[in-house]
Protein backbone atom coordinates (compact mmCIF):
# COMPACT_ATOMS: atom_id res chain seq x y z
CA UNK A 1 0.00 0.00 0.00
CA UNK A 2 1.39 3.62 -1.02
CA UNK A 3 2.62 5.85 1.60
CA UNK A 4 2.08 9.70 1.82
CA UNK A 5 4.66 11.49 1.54
CA UNK A 6 5.06 15.46 1.87
CA UNK A 7 7.01 17.62 -1.03
CA UNK A 8 9.84 18.26 1.00
CA UNK A 9 10.15 14.22 1.94
CA UNK A 10 10.25 13.84 -1.92
CA UNK A 11 12.80 16.26 -2.48
CA UNK A 12 15.00 14.97 0.08
CA UNK A 13 14.68 11.38 -1.81
CA UNK A 14 15.40 12.89 -5.17
CA UNK A 15 18.78 14.34 -4.27
CA UNK A 16 20.84 12.94 -6.23
CA UNK A 17 18.50 12.15 -8.75
CA UNK A 18 19.00 15.37 -11.02
CA UNK A 19 16.11 16.56 -13.45
CA UNK A 20 13.00 15.88 -11.27
CA UNK A 21 10.98 18.49 -9.91
CA UNK A 22 9.06 18.22 -6.96
CA UNK A 23 5.81 20.35 -7.50
CA UNK A 24 3.31 20.39 -4.85
CA UNK A 25 2.01 16.94 -5.16
CA UNK A 26 3.51 16.01 -8.12
CA UNK A 27 6.75 15.00 -9.69
CA UNK A 28 7.60 15.44 -12.95
CA UNK A 29 10.69 15.17 -15.13
CA UNK A 30 10.84 16.73 -19.01
CA UNK A 31 13.08 15.02 -21.89
CA UNK A 32 14.09 16.39 -25.07
CA UNK A 33 15.31 13.56 -27.35
CA UNK A 34 16.95 13.47 -30.95
CA UNK A 35 14.19 12.20 -32.80
CA UNK A 36 10.12 11.46 -32.22
CA UNK A 37 11.57 7.79 -32.45
CA UNK A 38 14.12 8.11 -29.43
CA UNK A 39 10.97 9.64 -27.98
CA UNK A 40 8.75 6.86 -28.62
CA UNK A 41 11.84 3.99 -27.04
CA UNK A 42 12.07 6.19 -23.97
CA UNK A 43 7.96 5.95 -23.65
CA UNK A 44 8.37 2.27 -24.40
CA UNK A 45 11.37 1.99 -21.44
CA UNK A 46 9.31 3.59 -19.03
CA UNK A 47 5.82 1.75 -19.80
CA UNK A 48 8.08 -1.76 -18.90
CA UNK A 49 9.67 -0.30 -15.41
CA UNK A 50 6.19 1.06 -14.94
CA UNK A 51 4.03 -2.53 -15.24
CA UNK A 52 6.92 -4.13 -12.87
CA UNK A 53 6.40 -1.34 -10.84
CA UNK A 54 2.34 -1.37 -10.93
CA UNK A 55 2.05 2.32 -10.87
CA UNK A 56 2.04 4.12 -14.05
CA UNK A 57 3.08 7.52 -14.71
CA UNK A 58 1.58 10.40 -16.86
CA UNK A 59 3.20 10.51 -20.47
CA UNK A 60 3.22 13.20 -23.29
CA UNK A 61 5.25 13.01 -25.98
CA UNK A 62 5.08 16.92 -27.99
CA UNK A 63 6.27 19.07 -30.75
CA UNK A 64 8.46 15.69 -31.95
CA UNK A 65 10.93 15.09 -29.12
CA UNK A 66 10.23 15.91 -26.07
CA UNK A 67 8.55 13.84 -23.69
CA UNK A 68 6.98 14.68 -19.90
CA UNK A 69 6.99 12.33 -17.56
CA UNK A 70 4.26 13.05 -14.44
CA UNK A 71 3.90 11.03 -11.48
CA UNK A 72 1.74 11.09 -8.26
CA UNK A 73 -1.54 8.67 -7.10
CA UNK A 74 -3.82 9.17 -9.48
CA UNK A 75 -6.50 8.04 -5.98
CA UNK A 76 -6.28 11.05 -4.57
CA UNK A 77 -3.67 13.63 -6.60
CA UNK A 78 -0.94 13.68 -3.67
CA UNK A 79 2.53 12.57 -3.30
CA UNK A 80 3.39 8.59 -2.29
CA UNK A 81 6.49 6.98 -1.97
CA UNK A 82 5.34 4.98 -5.00
CA UNK A 83 5.80 7.99 -6.88
CA UNK A 84 9.51 8.28 -5.41
CA UNK A 85 10.35 4.68 -5.82
CA UNK A 86 8.98 5.36 -9.73
CA UNK A 87 11.28 8.09 -9.99
CA UNK A 88 14.49 5.99 -9.02
CA UNK A 89 13.62 2.67 -11.09
CA UNK A 90 13.37 5.29 -14.23
CA UNK A 91 16.71 7.09 -13.34
CA UNK A 92 18.17 3.43 -12.91
CA UNK A 93 16.77 2.32 -16.44
CA UNK A 94 17.97 5.07 -17.89
CA UNK A 95 21.51 4.63 -15.67
CA UNK A 96 21.70 0.88 -17.10
CA UNK A 97 20.53 1.94 -20.98
CA UNK A 98 23.30 4.44 -21.22
CA UNK A 99 25.76 2.56 -19.53
CA UNK A 100 26.70 5.14 -17.41
CA UNK A 101 24.85 8.11 -15.18
CA UNK A 102 22.55 9.36 -17.51
CA UNK A 103 23.05 12.70 -18.60
CA UNK A 104 20.88 15.30 -16.86
CA UNK A 105 19.58 18.82 -17.54
CA UNK A 106 19.65 20.86 -13.77
CA UNK A 107 18.50 19.42 -10.43
CA UNK A 108 15.34 17.95 -8.76
CA UNK A 109 13.71 21.15 -7.71
CA UNK A 110 10.46 22.15 -5.29
CA UNK A 111 7.95 24.90 -6.58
Amino acid sequence: MARPVTPEVAYRALEGHDGWVVERHRLYRDFRLGSFTEAISLVDRVAEVAERAGHHPNILVHEWCFVRLELYSHLDGTLSDRDVELAIAIDEMLDDVSGSRAPRRGDARRR
